[in-house]
């Protein structure tokens, strides 16, 4: 069964929901309001909205999105004292993730021919994913402490 595009933004507004639903039974350890829980999968969508990207492709960046989200509450609820303005630096990654959406999309569109809907999303996955990580690795190494994301320098 081919995957349309309009079926790929379904799957990747539901993917949300469980986000919502941890975040709602558990508290919001982000210290960022659920708003956020909501903005950020729904701003890497609109790379791929205004690129026309593959099917299956809004799924992956919004896994990326939601990956990143879950680690930073993972750690935030591991740690021994919670940091409030640790989430301050995934705020400072987002530009990063919509850096590499974009040109994960750009690539899909304009390189590389990807008709494999795994393909697709695991090529928006890593697009995002590499973004953030080197946005990441730039702000709590250079701007900010990011408590266990940083390295001890």
């Amino acid at each position: 069964m081919p995957v349309s595009f309009r079926s790929d933004l379904v799957f990747a507004i539901l993917l949300i929901c469980p986000l919502l639903l941890y975040a709602s039974t558990a508290g919001s350890l982000l210290y960022l309001g659920s708003w956020y829980l909501i903005g950020v999968p729904l701003v890497t969508l609109i790379p791929g909205l205004i690129l026309r990207a593959p099917a299956m492709f809004l799924s992956g960046t919004t896994v990326a999105a939601i990956t990143t989200l879950l680690i930073y509450i993972s750690l935030m609820s591991n740690t021994g004292r919670t940091e409030g303005l640790v989430g301050l630096g995934h705020v400072f990654s987002v530009p990063g993730m919509l850096a590499g959406t974009c040109l994960s999309a750009l690539i899909l569109k304009y390189r590389v021919k990807a008709t494999l809907p795994w393909l697709v999303a695991s090529i928006a996955f890593l697009g995002a994913g590499l973004g953030f990580l080197i946005a990441q690795m730039i702000v709590c190494n250079t701007v900010m402490y990011c408590g266990a994301l940083s390295f001890g320098i």
